[in-house]
């Protein structure tokens, strides 16, 4: 299949790759492949300053596009080439989202599921508190504004991408550790 072999051709080369998903976002997650299965794609993140932004896993199917070279991805790649060492990057079953969540919640101590098919900017960021094979219960980082930890229950299939440690989500934590602490409420 000609997805297959371009994809292990990205891997190899360690080319930034736009992967696009039009029917679950207008956006699009820009990162370097590292792996890829029969069905999930795990990918390293950057920013457009080169920078490293997390870890993404999406389901291979959603893809609708992928985009590599040109100028702009070149520029961001020499970037990434320059800043040096990055963060080590747990590895991963490919074989479920279940896995993959475990594993990332393990290594970082969170994971932010999306669940873009019931709402294209529906993601719950949190630690994994429990998890069976249908449902997950994560324990939530709150916005900036509130700081709470509500908890969130999400059926795993509904979830279409998994996501850690990304500066937008250390930064919430390092927030949240810092916040007075709140009274738990019934």
């Amino acid at each position: 299949m000609l997805l297959d072999r371009t994809i292990k051709e990205l891997i190899v080369r360690q080319a930034l790759v736009d992967v696009h998903r039009e029917h679950l976002s207008d956006g699009y997650v820009s990162g370097a492949i590292i792996e890829v299965s029969y069905s999930y794609l795990y990918l390293r993140r950057f920013d457009d300053e080169g920078r490293y932004d997390g870890l993404s896993v999406l389901r291979k199917d959603d893809i609708t596009r992928l985009a590599w070279d040109g100028g702009e991805r070149e520029a961001i790649t020499r970037l990434v080439r320059r800043s040096g060492q990055l963060p080590e990057r747990p590895k991963i079953e490919l074989d479920s989202f279940q896995t993959v969540i475990r594993t990332l919640n393990a290594h970082f101590g969170h994971a932010v599921l999306f669940a873009e098919e019931l709402d294209g900017d529906l993601a719950a960021a949190g630690e994994v508190e429990e998890m069976d094979e249908e449902t997950v219960v994560l324990r939530l980082y709150g916005p900036k504004e509130s700081l709470d930890r509500p908890h969130s229950l999400l059926h795993l299939a509904d979830v279409t991408r998994v996501e850690a440690d990304t500066t937008h989500l250390r930064n919430l934590i390092v927030l949240h550790d810092k916040a007075p602490i709140r009274a738990e409420t019934s």
